[in-house]
């Protein structure tokens, strides 16, 4: 059974719990101004809820080195 976070169910992000986790653990690891270029990838993000690392906008991927 998956885990549901409270936390990241009160999120505006097209991410799924897991993926809102992860983002949420590896953002803080990277400088500001990627963090923010992150953040306009996923405002600008059109397509279904992100279930995976896979499934991130390759431009994410890039910023984030995954």
């Amino acid at each position: 059974m998956e885990e549901i976070h409270i936390a990241a169910q009160h999120t505006n992000v097209p991410l799924n719990d897991f993926m809102t986790r992860l983002m949420a653990q590896e953002l803080p690891m990277v400088d500001s101004t990627t963090r923010i270029l992150v953040y306009e990838e996923l405002r600008n993000y059109e397509g279904p809820i992100i279930t995976s690392q896979e499934e991130l906008p390759e431009r994410i991927r890039e910023l984030m080195d995954l």
